[in-house]
Order: C-alpha cells, then structure tokens, then sequence
C-alpha cells in the first residue's frame, strides 16, 4: 500500500516539474517576415503658384513651384515636371489674365505673353474697353480699385426758365472697373484714386456708346458697390431706356437694351 502511494506521489511530482519547465521555457520567434505595405499611387510633380498672382500681374520665377501631386487627380492641362522641365523659366515675365491663387496648379491658358496687348487679352468675348475721365471727388472719395463693380452715375446741366438745373440718374450698374488711370489689379500701388485720373470699364458695345454719349452731356460720377452686392454672374444692368440729350433744341433720348 505504501509502494501504491508513493509511485502515485512520484509521479504528479514529475508532471508538475514538467509543467513548470514548460512555462517558464521562452516563447518561439516568429518565422515569418513583417508585412510591409507598400504606396501603390504615382504622384508627378506639377507646377503651382507659391504665392496669390492677381489678375494683371507679371509672373517671376519666385512666385512658381514644384509640387508633387497623384498622377490620376493631377488638373486637366496641368504642367508636369517629367514632360517640361524648364517650365519656370518659360513661363517667368508672362501676365497672369486671371488671379491664381497660392497652391493652384498653373495653366498657360490663364497667362498671356508679355508682348501682347494686355486689356484685349482680359477683356471677355463681347466685351469693349473704354475710360473715362474721373476725379476723386466723383470716383467714391478715391477708393475705388482696379477690379471693383461700380455704378456710373451721369450728372447735366438743364435750362429752365427759373434758372439752371442740374438732373442726376443712373446709366449703368454693377460695372467692372479694369484700370484706373493705367494701373490694374495685379499693379496697384495705391490704396486710392489720385485726382485728374482716368477710369476704365468693362461694357458691351451698346453700353459703350451710352457711356461715350453721357460723358459728353455732364460730369460722370462712379460709385462703389459693395462686394456682396458685385457677384461676377450678374450683368451689367442699364437702367431706364437711355440717356436724354438735346441736339439742335430738340429734346431726345439714346435708346439701350436692358
């Protein structure tokens, strides 16, 4: 009885020592090798504006960069690196013909050559250039800027038979203003208008003649629109059916389409 027990005892006594031998044994190393995940994307360098270039100024070279951007969201006519590498200096000294801003991807299509004309080449399809003449005074105290939306306002001068009476009335609104004097948005100096300058709109051809037609009646007056009140999809508006004039005593009126 006592050999039973005792084979019994030695025997849970080496199943312990064998437990415990397997517990405190260290772990295995793993066998297999880390995964490592790997950028499938094709990223190309495109040029873009390192700075804002508003509309009418004079790219240089430090207002371009490089920048890498995924092939497949890369902009239509984007220029890429690995196919004009000397771009920069291509396009150095050209004029920007509409603000890009900073990180923009540049498009020639938005530039023009410093050789050419620049105010035909931002006027729009349709549209005519055309100053007139403005002081201080009559252009909003001198804040207007190249780039705002104006109203012009024509003031005359009317005989009456109790004496001479001035008329003032709204020809136009909501009008670009693309110069003053021959500064434009991308050359401004001056926070103001000086004195005895000239201002140059964005019309069509029949506003044209309106404007032609009113600065030889009176005084022109500008004035300055507020920006949440100058949306770039709104038109042009004329207001009334034209200008009145009096030629050879005869009272009439220029017509215009609204």
């Amino acid at each position: 009885m006592k050999l039973a027990r005792l084979a019994i005892l030695g025997v849970s006594l080496a199943a312990g020592l064998l437990v415990a031998r397997m517990a405190m044994a260290p772990a295995p190393e793993p066998t297999g090798a880390p995964v490592v995940v790997q950028e499938t994307t094709e990223k190309e360098e495109v040029l873009v504006a390192a700075v804002d270039i508003p509309l009418g100024a004079q790219v240089s070279d430090g207002d371009l960069q490089w920048t890498e951007w995924p092939r497949e969201l890369a902009p239509t006519n984007a220029i890429m690196r690995s196919m004009r590498p000397d771009a920069i200096g291509e396009i150095a000294g050209r004029i920007a013909r509409a603000p890009v801003y900073a990180g923009e991807p540049l498009r020639e299509e938005r530039l023009i050559a410093s050789d050419r004309g620049f105010m035909s080449s931002i006027l729009p399809k349709g549209k005519r250039a055309i100053a007139v003449s403005v002081e201080a005074l009559t252009a909003a105290g001198g804040f207007i800027l190249p780039g705002d939306k104006v109203d012009v306002i024509l003031t005359s001068q009317g005989a009456q038979r109790s004496g001479n009476s001035f008329t003032s009335e709204t020809i136009l609104q909501n009008v670009r203003v693309l110069a003053i004097d021959t500064t434009t948005a991308g050359e401004q100096d001056e926070k103001a208008l000086p004195p005895g300058q000239t201002a140059t709109l964005e019309l069509t051809p029949a506003q044209a003649e309106v404007v032609a037609q009113a600065s030889q009646l009176g005084t022109i007056s500008l004035v300055l629109r507020s920006v949440q009140d100058s949306a770039d999809d709104a038109a042009p508006d004329m207001i009334g059916g034209g200008v009145n004039f009096v030629k050879f005593g005869v009272t009439g009126q220029m017509q215009t389409q609204r």
